[in-house]
């Protein structure tokens, strides 16, 4: 029997209101006395259209790219699929942290680079399971802090939570879908959560998630996370103060993340190295290989969560991204 695949493009429609954030009860007094001249140094976007218009997710081949959003040239937008979605058992959406965009994306080489990092992510879900069925997005789908200053502000994350919730919809529901983010795409993560269909979440190297408490975050998600005891975003600030600051770390107790081993690893940047124990390990949960994933303190001893059926439809939380149906329009058809 033949299965054809309809591949129907998302309408680019109104992006949901921002998230009510719960203010911290406690701010530290360096951050207090730092914020007004911190807040004013952040570099203000000239582009008369930001926030920009949601993304339409469309299916399309360009330069032999298969790209699911791409901004006109000048926009910093690029969402690329590496594998294939509609035949995919597991699924893995890599969202980048500060100075990604789509004016860097082609033209960078090496391992920093976000092309390379999902391409590694392939290959190593193959080596752990080479008859697993994976596709891997690279979703530089919202605009990214230019720099670390910049990155104190929470409203980067605001504007892409949005897209990438819609982005999660869009993706088969057959699919078992885990998202991993690295650092401040771990804030854009955690703001998503509420609205999107997640699976499982694996935070690499977070300066914080957003929200405060686990139950902000829909509480669907299994939330795992990781961070090197040589990386320096452990000095991050866990507040909000108004529009500054990212909120707590996953490893708070509130967030109740499984740590997972980083293995020798050091900084901020070597998570997606070639072989690393923190690669492995986002690579077994996107397999939903649970009982292979090594903790940070060594032991394997943390209860494992079993991994849903394919199949199993994820409840939408109501008034869901941009009001969109709740059927999923990248699908497979008997």
């Amino acid at each position: 029997m033949t299965t054809t695949i309809p591949l129907r493009p998302v309408p680019a429609t109104s992006r949901p209101a921002a998230m009510p954030l719960p203010e911290p009860r406690a701010i530290t007094p360096a951050l207090r006395t730092a914020a007004p001249a911190l807040l004013r140094s952040i570099p203000r976007n000239a582009d008369p259209d930001f926030p920009y218009a949601p993304l339409a997710y469309t299916p399309r081949t360009v330069e032999g790219h298969k790209l699911l959003a791409l901004d006109p040239p000048g926009g910093p937008r690029v969402v690329e699929v590496f594998g294939d979605l509609v035949t995919a058992d597991h699924i893995v959406v890599m969202v980048p942290g500060n100075g990604h965009h789509q004016g860097n994306y082609f033209r960078a080489r090496g391992p920093l680079a976000l092309r390379s990092r999902a391409q590694l992510m392939l290959a190593t879900t193959a080596g752990i399971d080479p008859e697993a069925r994976v596709a891997v997005v690279a979703w530089v789908g919202y605009r990214t802090a230019p720099d670390l200053r910049a990155s104190f502000a929470i409203r980067y994350a605001r504007e892409g939570a949005g897209d990438l919730a819609r982005l999660t919809h869009y993706l088969p529901r057959s699919a078992h879908l885990t998202v991993v983010g690295h650092s401040y795409g771990t804030t854009v993560t955690g703001l998503a959560l509420a609205d999107a269909r997640i699976d499982d979440v694996v935070a690499l190297g977070s300066p914080g998630m957003g929200l405060r408490h686990r139950t902000d975050t829909g509480r669907r998600a299994r939330i795992w996370a990781a961070q090197a005891p040589t990386d320096w975003i452990r000095h991050f600030p866990r507040v909000r103060f108004g529009p500054l600051g990212l909120g707590r770390s996953p490893l708070h107790p509130a967030f109740g993340a499984v740590r997972i081993g980083t293995g020798d690893i050091t900084g901020h940047l070597a998570y997606y190295d070639e072989g690393s124990e923190s690669l492995l390990n986002a690579a077994r949960i996107a397999l939903g290989r649970f009982a292979e994933v090594t903790l940070h303190d060594g032991g394997t001893s943390v209860p494992r969560p079993e991994l849903a059926p394919p199949g199993a439809a994820a409840p939408r939380p109501a008034g869901g991204p941009a009001g969109t149906a709740a059927t999923t329009t990248l699908v497979r058809a008997a």
